[in-house]
């Protein structure tokens, strides 16, 4: 199995929990990729897109992309550019949305309807994580997201954003459901 990570806006490839995610899989011998997306702080969905394909010109169902907050619809938008013969084994979303936040800086990622269909077909399973406490994104967005993936909505309570400032510079959660899947 191959991990992809997608850190969040004004983030970078240490950012929350994803660096020590990155460094227990790989001890464990998994691949694991997380770029510093470019434009962290004005970030542009094609150039995050550009970057992604830099790294993987072609994912299949060994790989499994995890995003974090912006990194969300990154991984949504990646999804509908997948071909017929390109599908993801898992996403998981953490702290995701797919509604335009009314924040000018990250609105390029989803002004555009998203292609749900298209994105079910691009994955064969999809893990939804949202906080029942996040200042930035509502749970029932985390829910709507779920229900548009045909995925259950994992709950964090009292999570915050599932980032730094809300004490996550670790994840257990995301490490066994990572290692449920390679059983």
């Amino acid at each position: 199995m191959k991990v992809f990570l997608f850190h969040c806006w004004g983030g970078d490839a240490r950012s929350c929990w994803s660096g020590w995610l990155a460094d227990t899989l790989r001890k464990e011998g998994m691949t694991v990729i997380g770029p510093d997306f470019p434009g962290t702080d004005n970030p542009k969905l094609e150039e995050w897109l550009a970057e992604t394909r830099k790294h993987v010109q072609h994912f299949d169902d060994d790989w499994i992309l995890i995003g974090h907050s912006l990194g969300c619809p990154a991984i949504l938008r990646l999804l509908e550019t997948f071909g017929q013969e390109e599908r993801a084994g898992a996403a998981i979303l953490v702290a995701g949305f797919a509604k335009d936040l009314e924040i000018p800086q990250i609105k390029n990622f989803v002004e555009k309807k998203f292609d749900w269909p298209k994105i079910r077909k691009s994955c064969r399973k999809f893990f939804v994580i949202n906080s029942d406490n996040d200042p930035y994104i509502p749970l029932d967005e985390g829910q709507k997201l779920a229900d548009n993936l045909g995925a259950d909505l994992i709950i964090e309570h009292g999570g915050g954003h599932i980032n730094e400032g809300s004490g996550y510079t670790s994840y257990p959660l995301l490490l066994k459901i990572i290692q449920a899947m390679k059983v």
